[in-house]
């Protein structure tokens, strides 16, 4: 009896050691997968942001001249602008012969279907966050209206309670939120009075809303695209909620970056090709970020500012209409 008792209980410490070992087993499978993903998105992150800089270079050595202007941005506030020119080489570059500037007096960037965007977080403030989104995502992306306008998706919640309260929400009914697609009412990347002193990020930007920024465009959009896009970005706004779960397929949620690419499959790919994961403006086919739209194979670049002591230098491709 003692002795079949003896035995119960080896068994029964024999499957606990073998249930450890299993679960630990388990955990080292698991943190190796995690540590191999950390270590292969680090890799391709690396591989990108150097894709990007030597693509901004690139586009930067092709200008042929230069013109310093003394820019009145409105009454009374004079801005010190140099225009880079960069001559239109490519076919696509040639093909659309719009201006990037919106007017003729070139004070706004963007014609329509333009998308401008910045590497930089709007946390720059914040250590660990900011160096966190601007290498692995980006800081923002829009894509403008055929009104001097822009369509961007929104998502600096006031506190994680409204940040939870968006997550929970389907994103097809009302909400009442702000956190939603938007269209910007103003052009904002010129603007030298965008941010205050009292800004937390007027340490780093200064009073423009990114010190650095990029101008992209579609190849060899037409015109009806363009249109379709815009009436796409309509029937967003104020609608379409932010996605904070980034790399969810979530059909009626956007994140910036997100809401062009989905945006210009929209109007670029067939129906039955149409994924919440769009591989349009996309390569890779997965969590849309800054770099992806700037390295795809169907935009380039045509314009980059960077503001240096207070001067607006802008590399834009030369007028030719």
């Amino acid at each position: 009896m003692i002795f079949t008792q003896i035995n119960k209980k080896n068994k029964k410490n024999k499957i606990k050691k073998r249930k450890k070992r299993l679960v630990v087993r388990i955990l080292n499978m698991f943190l190796l997968l995690v540590l191999g993903g950390i270590v292969y998105s680090f890799g391709v992150s690396t591989y990108e942001n150097i894709q990007v800089d030597a693509d901004i270079e690139a586009f930067k050595d092709r200008a042929t001249s230069e013109v310093s202007v003394d820019f009145e941005y409105r009454d009374g506030v004079i801005q010190q602008r140099v225009y880079h020119i960069v001559p239109r080489e490519t076919s696509y570059e040639l093909n659309d012969t719009r201006s990037v500037f919106y007017d003729d007096d070139q004070k706004y960037l963007g014609q329509s279907g333009d998308i401008i965007l910045t590497q930089d977080s709007p946390f720059p403030h914040v250590f660990g966050i900011h160096q966190f989104i601007t290498y692995y995502f980006g800081g923002h992306a829009m894509f403008a209206s055929d009104h001097n306008t822009f369509y961007e998706a929104i998502g600096l919640a006031n506190g994680i309670d409204e940040i939870i309260e968006v997550i929970k929400a389907p994103g097809d009914g009302d909400h009442g939120t702000r956190l939603t697609a938007q269209e910007k009412s103003t052009n904002i990347w010129l603007n030298p009075e965008y941010r205050s002193e009292s800004d937390p990020a007027y340490e780093t930007y200064g009073s423009y809303y990114r010190s650095e920024f990029i101008g992209l465009r579609v190849k060899d959009v037409t015109e009806e695209q363009l249109d379709n896009l815009s009436d796409f970005g309509d029937t967003l706004a104020n609608q379409a909620l932010y996605n904070y779960l980034f790399f969810l397929d979530m059909e009626y949620k956007y994140y910036c970056t997100d809401l062009i690419s989905r945006a210009y499959q929209h109007v670029m790919a067939e129906p039955e090709d149409q994924k919440n994961y769009s591989t349009v403006l996309n390569d890779d086919g997965f969590i849309t970020s800054v770099n992806d739209l700037i390295l795809s194979k169907d935009t380039y670049i045509t314009t980059y500012v960077e503001i240096i002591d207070e001067v607006v230098h802008i590399y834009h491709l030369e007028d030719i209409a």
